[in-house]
């Protein structure tokens, strides 16, 4: 569920998001432009919409995520 706010992330806040994605991405051998890194991308902005403005501990909130494409239920 995504964090509802109202905040605008400006251009530099942005530039230092996509960077931290591309370095959680890499670690986690995600490719480019997958559904996981989407996955990613939003669990990314949602902690930095939260309040979480530094790239290790960004990286870190991310790090339980191991495979952040959705779970199949069987159902």
């Amino acid at each position: 569920m995504p964090f509802a706010s109202n905040d605008i992330i400006n251009s530099e806040e942005l530039a230092f998001l996509s960077a931290i994605l591309r370095e959680a991405c890499s670690e986690r051998d995600i490719a480019p432009g997958s559904e996981a890194e989407k996955a990613v991308a939003d669990q990314l902005i949602n902690w930095f919409l939260f309040g979480i403005r530094d790239g290790q501990e960004l990286k870190s909130m991310l790090d339980p995520i191991t495979d952040p494409s959705p779970v199949a239920t069987g159902t």
